[in-house]
């Protein structure tokens, strides 16, 4: 019989949406979305404060200081 780790869901995600590339998917996605014509001015206006929240340039992974590519 295989044994189970007793770790709740929660526990096991916990900390996963705060890696730079998660966060940088994020910012990509409300990016894409403020570029979108199909999208509403609200949807607009949530992705621009969710982008200024995640920190707009510097929420792109690979974009900070000294990682010139």
């Amino acid at each position: 019989m295989p044994q189970t780790r007793n770790i709740s869901k929660d526990a096991a995600l916990e900390g996963m949406h705060e890696q730079p590339e998660e966060i940088s998917n994020q910012a990509r996605g409300h990016k894409a979305n403020l570029s979108n014509p199909n999208t509403s001015k609200e949807s607009k206006e949530n992705s621009k404060q969710v982008l200024e929240d995640l920190g707009g340039e510097e929420a792109f992974y690979g974009k900070q200081e000294g990682n010139s590519k």
